[in-house]
């Protein structure tokens, strides 16, 4: 009996310190909310890329990064920092940036927002190499930055066009001033279909698109006459040419030349030799 009740009391014993210690296990509390770029990849967090090569006649854009919170959210609005990083930076402000903002809002009981950095478009060596702006977050009386991996993000500018992968299914002579008249014609088009499975079915479409370009190629004059709303100018050259341009971004041009023999205009490409329809 007695030795029962020993061991009763022992596991009495047991199962009350076994409380008292769970109870003692301390919960893990952030020491306050914090923000970071929210990036669905390292990658993107690495370097994300703009280009004004796409708009052209574009003299800004608004390029949005994702913010979000760790933490709690409240029933107030809660603001957060911006900075750029020196290190690293080789975009100008006044020039391929707008200045950031002193502070923005993470607004009340939220998790995400948008970060909105202003590109600017006045930069004319954007056609021939990109810039970099680095960017990082800071500490406010709101909101922390201690989540050190993931508060820094890279925008890349540039004002270059790349050949892009479906170009060779339905378009041949690729060439950057080409790419661009194309999406001029097409007032943005930047894509065609490209599935090996379906893009037949996008033929009508994109034969459509290319007429466009065609048109533009074979004769500005006739095209610009037909588009006053888009804004290109045809402007003489003392030497004979021309150039031709969107009228807000005259920095950003194509050289045109003249060939009487032909009665036709040609579009000059830097690689040389002249854009050719399709």
């Amino acid at each position: 009996m007695n030795t029962i009740t020993c061991k009763l009391g022992t596991l009495f014993i047991i199962v009350a310190l076994a409380g008292c210690q769970k109870n003692n296990i301390p919960l893990y509390q952030p020491s306050r909310n914090n923000v970071y770029f929210g990036f669905s990849t390292d990658k993107d967090r690495d370097s994300v890329t703009y280009t004004f090569a796409y708009t052209p006649g574009l003299l800004s854009d608004t390029f949005y990064l994702p913010i979000r919170l760790s933490g709690n959210r409240t029933p107030h609005n809660m603001t957060f920092k911006v900075a750029v990083t020196d290190s690293g930076t080789t975009a100008v402000p006044g020039l391929d940036y707008a200045p950031l903002k002193d502070t923005y809002t993470l607004p009340a009981d939220s998790g995400f927002t948008w970060l909105p950095v202003i590109l600017l478009n006045k930069d004319t060596l954007l056609t021939q190499h990109s810039v970099g702006l680095n960017l990082h977050l800071v500490a406010t009386s709101d909101l922390g930055v201690q989540l050190t991996d993931i508060i820094t993000a890279r925008i890349i500018i540039s004002n270059k066009l790349e050949k892009p992968d479906w170009w060779d299914r339905w378009m041949t002579n690729y060439s950057d001033e080409k790419f661009e008249l194309f999406i001029i014609a097409t007032n943005g088009v930047t894509e065609l279909a490209n599935d090996q499975n379906t893009y037949g079915l996008y033929a009508p479409q994109s034969l459509y698109y290319i007429g466009l370009m065609d048109d533009l190629i074979n004769d500005p004059v006739t095209w610009i006459a037909n588009h006053p709303d888009r804004g290109y100018v045809l402007q003489p050259q003392p030497d004979g040419s021309f150039y031709f341009y969107n009228s807000a971004t005259p920095a950003t041009r194509l050289k045109v030349i003249f060939d009487p023999s032909a009665n036709r205009y040609y579009f000059v490409q830097k690689i040389g030799g002249f854009v050719t329809p399709n």
